[in-house]
C-alpha cells in the first residue's frame, strides 16, 4: 500500500504540476509583503533549523551547572550527573569531575552531552539561555518556536520560520525545493505563496523515492500530459480574468517548478551510494560527516547524520534555500532509564550531526567561490527544557525555561547570553545590548525575539510577527 501511495503522488506531480506540500494549492495565498531586497539567488541567505523534539535537558548541553557545586539532591538545582549511565557522557563527567566542557580558548561552558560541536566550532556558536517558553505542553512549545507566535490553543499561529524565510528571500523560482522539511517536523504556511511551503520527507531514502523517475509502464497517458501542458501554457481569457490577485500566475509558476521535480534529475544528489569517486562531492560529504564510504547506510540511514546530510546536499546543490530538520527525538525523559542513558546519547548524536553539517558547509563553496557557511544561519531548538530536580521516578519533568543555539551569518560566536537562576533554574531577564542577566531592568527573551534577531542578521524582514512586539537581541548581532 505504501508503494502504491507513492506512485499516486508522482502521477499527480506529472499531471497537475504540483510538488508535494509546497505546491498542493493553486496560489490562493499569494506573497504580498515578505520580499527582501535580494536580487542574486547565489547570494540568497540560507537557513537550517534543527529541532530536538521531546523537550531537551539543557543541563546536559546548553545551560549546564558544575556538578561539584550542584550535585546535592537537596539543592534547587541537582545535576544528577553521578547517576548517568550512558558510557560516553559518563566518561566526560568522570574526566572533568564537574561535567562542564569548555573548549580551549572558549568563553562558554557546555554540558557533557555536547559532543564534538563545541570543540569543532567553538568560535561560531552563540548560546541563548533563559528563553521563556510560557508553556509546559509539547505541541504548544514546538509550534511557538517554529512560528515565533504563541499558538491558538494547540493550533499553530502563522507561518513557520523556514517558510517565511523562503518567501522573504525572493527566490522561490530559483530553487526546485525552496523549503525542505525532513524527519517528521511540522511546517506551516499562513498567507504566503504556496511555493514557499515545506516539502516534507521522512529522510533521504524517501527523498529518492519521491524524485526518481517513474517506471515507463506507470507513466501518464500522453493525452493527459498534453492537456495539462496546454492548460498551463495557453493565454486564455478566463484565467486572465481570475488573475486579479495573482492566483493564476502563482499556479503557472508552480507548474514550472513541479515539472523540474517530476523530471527525475534531482534524485542523484540524494543517492548516498557506497565508494563514490575520490574527490567527488559525495566523497567530500562522507569525509565531513565521518562516514565509512564502504557502508554509508550504517552511519546515515534513520540517523541524525542522515538528516543533516540530506540538508547539506539540498543546500550545496542549490535545490533548497531553507531546511527544517527534526534532527533527533531527545526522549520525554520522565523516567530513570530515559534520562540517565537515552536522553544524553540522543542529544549528543544530534549535536554531532550539527557539527558535521557546519564542517561540510564551511568546506563547500557556492558558485561565487564563497563558503556556503558564510550565507547560512543555523538554529537548534526544543519545545522547552527539563526540570532542575529529579522526580520520584528518577527522571526530569517539563520546565518553562529553555535555551537555543544560534550560529552563522550575522551572529556573534563564542558567546553565551542570558541565563537561568541558580536557585530554581527559572529564566532571568537580560540586557538586550550586552546579553548579561539583569534582574532589575532586563527583558524576558521569547521565541519571537529569537526569530526577529536572526532575520535581522540575515537582512530579512520580520514584520509577520510585529503583533508579538519582538525585541532585537543586539548582543547577538555582528556589527556591519
Amino acid at each position: 500500500m505504501k508503494h502504491r501511495s507513492s506512485i499516486t503522488r508522482r502521477q499527480l506531480l506529472g499531471a497537475l504540476g504540483l510538488g508535494g506540500g509546497a505546491l498542493l494549492l493553486d496560489g490562493f495565498l499569494g506573497l504580498r509583503h515578505a520580499r527582501a531586497d535580494v536580487t542574486d539567488p547565489d547570494d540568497a541567505p540560507l537557513l537550517v533549523m534543527c529541532e530536538f523534539t521531546g523537550g531537551w535537558d539543557t543541563l546536559y548541553s546548553l545551560d549546564p551547572r558544575n556538578h561539584q557545586i550542584f550535585g546535592d539532591p537537596a539543592g534547587g538545582i541537582f545535576t544528577g550527573f553521578d547517576t548517568v549511565t550512558d558510557p560516553i557522557t559518563k566518561g566526560v563527567i568522570d574526566t572533568t569531575s564537574t561535567g562542564l566542557v569548555r573548549p580551549t580558548g572558549g568563553n562558554v561552558d557546555f554540558g557533557p552531552a555536547i559532543g564534538s560541536l563545541a570543540s569543532d566550532h567553538r568560535d561560531d556558536l552563540c548560546v541563548v539561555r533563559g528563553v521563556n517558553m510560557g508553556t509546559l505542553t509539547h505541541e504548544v512549545g514546538r509550534r511557538y518556536f517554529l512560528t515565533g507566535k504563541f499558538p491558538r490553543g494547540l493550533a499553530a499561529s502563522g507561518s513557520s520560520l523556514e517558510t517565511w524565510w523562503a518567501a522573504a528571500g525572493g527566490h522561490l523560482a530559483d530553487h526546485q525545493i525552496p523549503n525542505l522539511v525532513a524527519g517528521g517536523a511540522e511546517t506551516y504556511n499562513e498567507g504566503l505563496s504556496p511555493l514557499a511551503s515545506g516539502l516534507q520527507v521522512p529522510g533521504y531514502a524517501e527523498m529518492l523515492q519521491v524524485l526518481r523517475p517513474l517506471n515507463a509502464s506507470l507513466a501518464l497517458d500522453e493525452k493527459v500530459t498534453q492537456a495539462a501542458a496546454k492548460l498551463h501554457g495557453g493565454a486564455f481569457c478566463v484565467p486572465r480574468q481570475l488573475d486579479a490577485n495573482g492566483h493564476v500566475t502563482n499556479h503557472v509558476a508552480a507548474w514550472t517548478s513541479a515539472q523540474s521535480l517530476a523530471s527525475g534529475g534531482l534524485w542523484k544528489h540524494f543517492d548516498f551510494k557506497p565508494n563514490p569517486p575520490a574527490g567527488s562531492q559525495l566523497d567530500n560529504l562522507y569525509k565531513a560527516f565521518g562516514v565509512n564510504p564502504a557502508n554509508p547506510a550504517a552511519a546515515l540511514a534513520g540517523k541524525p547524520r542522515g538528516q543533516a546530510a540530506l540538508a547539506a546536499q539540498a543546500l550545496a546543490n542549490g535545490i533548497s534555500q531553507v531546511a527544517l530538520l527534526r534532527l533527533v527525538n531527545v526522549i520525554d525523559a520522565h523516567f530513570d532509564d530515559d534520562w540517565t542513558a537515552g536522553h544524553p546519547a540522543a542529544q549528543r548524536s544530534g549535536f554531532d550531526a550539527v557539527s558535521n553539517l557546519i564542517t561540510y558547509l564551511k568546506s563547500t563553496e557556492d558558485k561565487k567561490g564563497k563558503s556556503l557557511w558564510d550565507r547560512t544561519t543555523l538554529m537548534c531548538f526544543s519545545e522547552f527544557a527539563r526540570a532542575p530536580k529529579l522526580n520520584p521516578q528518577g527522571g526530569r519533568d517539563h520546565h518553562l525555561a529553555s535555551a537555543c543555539l544560534l550560529a552563522g551569518r550575522g551572529i556573534k560566536g563564542n558567546l553565551a547570553i542570558g541565563g537561568t537562576r541558580d536557585t530554581n533554574y527559572d529564566a532571568r531577564p537580560i540586557n538586550l545590548k550586552t546579553g548579561a542577566p539583569d534582574d532589575e531592568m532586563g527583558e524576558s527573551i521569547r521565541p519571537s525575539d529569537i526569530h526577529a534577531t536572526i532575520l535581522q542578521a540575515a537582512g530579512l524582514p520580520y514584520n509577520h510577527i510585529s503583533n508579538q512586539s519582538p525585541k532585537l537581541i543586539e548582543a547577538i548581532l555582528k556589527t556591519p
